[in-house]
């Protein structure tokens, strides 16, 4: 009887112990599992579109806000994009877009821009592109620039460093000349 007790409970706990064992394998599959997807995603790049407003100036920006390299990054724009002289916006694909990387295309003066279509642009990015795990990546974007209807620009487009730095450039050419002419006198 004592042999018959002893048998059962080894058997038992070996029945018991094997389930203990199956469910440590599983979950250490699933911490692994998920240990790789987290170290995946935190190593993947990210590509985003948007616009950016300069005092009146509109660019297009692209940019791999990621960790690592997007390849054959392609953009999708609906409704397609046209600038204020009517030029559509097309980006081509871009093969190779490092890590922390930003285009930055001109797109448009807001007031020109506005006063051809009496309104900002709406559109959707579709954006799709291929990380370091060579897996395709499909990000959905929108933007609209209507809250630039409530903004006064604080500065005039003459107001900007570029036309400063050109003003005073300019400014120096001239006084440079009436030197020149003071000097021959």
């Amino acid at each position: 009887m004592i042999e018959f007790i002893t048998n059962n409970f080894t058997t038992i706990s070996n029945f018991v112990m094997a389930i203990a064992t199956f469910l440590m394998v599983y979950y250490s599959k699933k911490s692994i599992d998920e240990m790789k997807l987290t170290r995946e995603k935190s190593n993947s790049a990210e590509v985003i579109v948007y616009f950016k407003v300069d005092t009146h100036r509109m660019y297009l920006i692209i940019e791999n806000v990621g960790n690592t390299v997007a390849k054959n990054v392609n953009i999708k724009i609906e409704p397609e994009l046209k600038d204020s002289t009517n030029n559509e916006i097309n980006l081509n694909e871009i093969s190779f877009l490092p890590p922390n990387y930003k285009i930055k295309h001109f797109f448009d003066m807001t007031h020109s821009y506005y006063n051809k279509y009496h309104e900002y642009p709406k559109n959707k990015f579709i954006i799709t592109y291929e990380n370091i795990y060579e897996k395709t990546i499909e990000r959905n974007y929108e933007s609209n620039l209507d809250y630039l209807k409530e903004i006064d620009f604080l500065t005039s487009e003459s107001e900007t460093v570029e036309m400063s730095l050109y003003k005073i450039r300019k400014e120096f050419h001239q006084t440079n000349k009436k030197l020149d002419s003071i000097k021959k006198d």
